[in-house]
């Protein structure tokens, strides 16, 4: 499987989209993070090697994006921890993802609302956008939503302060 190519160049860099607070690059044809998101979520839904990886583009995409309450936030930092750290399989991480995220008890909500604190910026050094240039090839696409996870567990600390 080829590497994951380097960041666009910094000319390209500047092109932007701006959404929920959130910087994201936007691909040359002017398609925008949202309408990637929707094209791989169709992949995933019809393609189960594709769907493998549903969790990760979910979570990625709702962190990158501020959709995720703060305490979303918290509950899915640790749910990726988990993913990598004990290698769950999807049955377990949708077991897990219940009593993280699924206590009907909480105060709280898994979405941003109105009146929510603003997120912090991020200089995201990975986005959905790197992850469409494997989109072809089921395989590479997976390596690549993993790696865009992994990346984002690393880089998501800024956004819990």
């Amino acid at each position: 499987m080829p590497p994951l190519p380097n960041p666009p160049e910094k000319e390209e860099k500047n092109k932007k989209e701006q959404y929920a607070g959130i910087l994201c690059r936007v691909l040359a044809q002017g398609s925008t993070c949202q309408a990637i998101f929707e094209e791989f979520l169709a992949l995933e839904y019809t393609d189960p090697a594709y769907g493998q990886v549903h969790f990760l583009t979910v979570a990625c995409f709702m962190i990158q994006h501020g959709r995720y309450s703060d305490e979303a936030l918290i509950g899915m930092q640790s749910l990726l921890k988990a993913y990598f750290d004990e290698q769950l399989n999807n049955q377990q991480l949708r077991q897990r993802t219940a009593q993280v995220m699924g206590d009907t008890s909480c105060a709280w909500k898994v979405t941003r609302r109105a009146g929510d604190r603003p997120l912090p910026r991020v200089a995201w050094s990975m986005t959905i956008v790197d992850v469409a240039r494997g989109k072809q090839d089921p395989e590479q696409y997976c390596a690549y939503m993993k790696q865009w996870a992994q990346t984002i567990l690393q880089e998501m600390p800024a956004l819990l302060h």
